[in-house]
């Protein structure tokens, strides 16, 4: 092997080795996959993706369309509904509305939803605002 060859792997590795050990490299693998959120931030939207999250009243109050888009009706009983765009397949808390598939009604398919803390029964193709706090037919 050339010396200049031994040199410059010598050189390469001490390189290596600082990359290595630099500060960057130390922190930890969990901020450097959330880079730009805080901690809060971050437990807040992992508890939305678990469907864990219930907002506060500041949030809550920024609900103003509960839209029913649909409702599937599954023989083994676990029904899925979609709200605003949004399905209840993996969770039942969608954007920030409870959403209870289980307790469709089989004759009407209206989906009971929590709203403002107060419990609608809402058919597909209807809508809920808060404006005029009435469920209404979109169609």
């Amino acid at each position: 092997m050339n010396p200049g060859n031994v040199k410059l792997i010598f050189y390469l590795a001490v390189l290596l080795a600082d990359v290595v050990s630099s500060p960057v490299m130390a922190e930890s693998s969990d901020d450097l996959d959330r880079l730009f959120t805080d901690r809060k931030e971050r437990a807040q939207i992992d508890a939305m993706r678990r469907g864990a999250y219930s907002p506060g009243e500041g949030s809550a109050a920024g609900i103003s369309n509960v839209r029913v888009d649909g409702v599937m009706l599954r023989s083994d009983g676990s029904n899925v509904v979609w709200v605003n765009g949004k399905s209840t397949l993996e969770k039942t808390n969608v954007s920030g509305v409870r959403v209870y598939p289980d307790k469709v009604n089989r004759d009407s398919y209206a989906a009971p939803v929590v709203v403002d803390g107060k419990r609608k029964y809402i058919k597909p193709g209807q809508s809920w605002s808060a404006s005029s706090g009435k469920i209404k037919d979109d169609y």
